[in-house]
């Protein structure tokens, strides 16, 4: 008999574990008793198996521990001679004890692992979204203080315009193609001589390039501003204007010029 092939084929695993039937069992009891290789063998199974219990955390008594090598030590010895005028009993083979330990210690090990993953999959995304929240809270703070800030300006600007004799003079560009759907409108006090200017619709231009505000009046177009096409519904304060006819925008070389370029006319209005 190969007893290597054998030890190698996990029979004597299985007879540990109470995993095989009654005469398999019988078999490697009786070549336990017939080959010292087999009996050391099935001795070693025992103490990794019981290594391993220790290791899970459920330690078997001293007590338990001679049962099962006692049990074991007995099915060694006894002999299997049943008689020939009666069929053979068959033998009960219980599972082990500490099978049943490490099976238990096993599924709670995994339960734990279980519960660990999962509060810290719960943990992470609690953070991840009080995160996001706290960031979501610092940009509308933001928000809230540019907003602010810009209420206050208006507020102060509307203010301004009710403690002046201010005329409104609105500019249009439907006459003319470069932009017809532009609206700019002028808020002028004759008296103080000063122009606010409110951007309502006015095309980008390119970074060469600005906006020019003309006061028209009788020495002609005078240069009085910039005026910035980004900073709409708000008022941009323009240098005084002594005198005016009209005021004019046109679309000048970055800076400004000191003559208006007539061909780039972008809106006008007449003061009435």
């Amino acid at each position: 008999m190969d007893i290597q092939s054998y030890i190698a084929s996990g029979k004597l695993e299985l007879f540990v574990l109470g995993e095989l039937s009654d005469r398999e069992c019988e078999e490697v009891i009786a070549l336990s008793k017939k080959y010292p290789e087999i009996k050391r063998e099935l001795e070693e199974i025992e103490d990794a198996m019981f290594a391993f219990d220790d290791k899970t955390g459920v330690k078997p008594s001293e007590a338990v521990k001679g049962k099962i090598f006692d049990s074991l030590s007995m099915d060694f010895e006894e002999e299997i001679e049943p008689a020939a005028s009666t069929p053979p009993v068959a033998k009960q083979v219980v599972l082990q004890p500490w099978k049943q330990f490490a099976v238990a210690s096993s599924i709670v090990a995994f339960l734990a692992i279980l519960a660990a993953v999962y509060f810290a999959v719960q943990y992470y995304d609690v953070e991840e979204r009080f995160t996001a929240l706290l960031e979501e809270r610092n940009v509308l703070s933001q928000e809230l203080d540019v907003n602010q800030a810009r209420y206050n300006e208006l507020d102060e600007q509307f203010e301004t315009l009710l403690s002046g004799d201010y005329e409104r003079v609105p500019m249009l560009g439907e006459s003319f193609e470069l932009q017809k759907n532009a609206r700019v409108d002028v808020f002028w006090d004759k008296g103080s001589q000063n122009v606010f200017v409110s951007v309502n619709q006015l095309a980008s231009l390119d970074e060469g390039q600005d906006y020019q505000l003309w006061a028209i009046g009788d020495d002609g177009p005078v240069g009085i501003g910039i005026v910035k096409p980004g900073e709409t519904l708000t008022l941009q304060q323009m240098e005084a204007a002594a005198s005016a006819g009209a005021f004019a925008i046109t679309i000048e070389p970055k800076g400004g010029s000191e003559a208006p370029t007539l061909e780039n006319l972008v809106v006008i209005g007449e003061v009435v």
